[in-house]
């Protein structure tokens, strides 16, 4: 096996709600899916990009450096985002770019960087493009038309140490999302809340709650990472730090959600009228 000097450039790439996707279109999906392929692929062959896998609906890339692997995916995105879909379709995509090491073993590339786009992939929501600090030391100030937000640290399934996570911001698309999906912000907690009932029409998440803390604590309330819309999640810092998270909090509003906090947060307490 040999090293491959310098690292490589891979963008990791998937459909949001493929399987959901799957169901609605029918037969129309195999089309769906072949056009978002070749809208890919001609914009990653514009800045040369090179396929070297796919799994399911994903696509796995590698750029000669992170500059055309951020242009491509920009390009990408935006022909994905305003393509005339058939049957009303939003199809949306989700991207994933880091830059490191990694070594070739039976013809494949193998090592932690490639493990680390996936998962940076995992973390984006549709139309959504994240990159690692790699990526966004070797891009410096971007272009004159991407810019990088830095979204923060979080640490990623089965990734050893917290990743500082960049969205890629450009013209024509979308830039507001919730927080990174199957991701938990580096030193807090997040509790995750299962659903176990159908969502209600017209759930809206909360402006509030009754929440009772110290001095130095914040809390703030925002969308779930992932889930059905209502969903909600309570992030609590204390001194600018995040120390605690409850993702996915959408079954009986503030009841349900103060009967889940109250049970594992050291730091708030949500009030109920008991």
């Amino acid at each position: 096996m040999g090293e491959s000097r310098g690292g490589l450039t891979f963008v990791f790439t998937d459909i949001e709600g493929s399987t959901r996707l799957v169901t609605e279109l029918a037969s129309s999906y195999g089309l769906a899916l072949r056009i978002h392929r070749q809208m890919l692929k001609n914009a990653f062959d514009d800045f040369g990009g090179r396929q070297i896998g796919s799994e399911g609906d994903g696509l796995f890339c590698y750029f000669p450096s992170p500059g055309q692997a951020v242009e491509a995916s920009v390009a990408a995105q935006q022909k994905i985002e305003h393509y005339d879909w058939p049957e009303d379709l939003r199809l949306r995509v989700r991207m994933g770019i880091h830059h490191g090491p990694v070594r070739m073993s039976g013809g494949e590339y193998v090592g932690l960087t490639v493990h680390e786009v996936s998962r940076i992939c995992s973390a984006a929501h549709g139309g959504q493009i994240l990159c690692s600090a790699a990526v966004a030391r070797a891009l410096g100030d971007a272009t004159d038309d991407v810019r990088l937000l830095d979204l923060g640290a979080f640490s990623l399934r089965g990734i050893p140490e917290a990743r500082t996570l960049y969205q890629v911001c450009a013209s024509g698309l979308e830039d507001t999302f919730p927080p990174p999906r199957d991701a938990v912000r580096d030193g807090g907690t997040r509790v995750t809340i299962w659903r176990r009932e159908p969502p209600r029409r017209g759930t809206a998440i909360p402006e509030s709650l009754p929440i009772v803390s110290p001095d130095d604590v914040e809390v703030e309330i925002a969308a779930a990472s992932s889930g059905i819309s209502g969903s909600f999640r309570v992030v609590v810092r204390r001194r600018g730090v995040v120390e605690e998270e409850y993702d996915g909090l959408t079954v009986g509003g503030v009841a349900d959600a103060a009967t889940v906090v109250n049970a594992h947060s050291t730091l708030i307490r949500i009030e109920t009228t008991d």
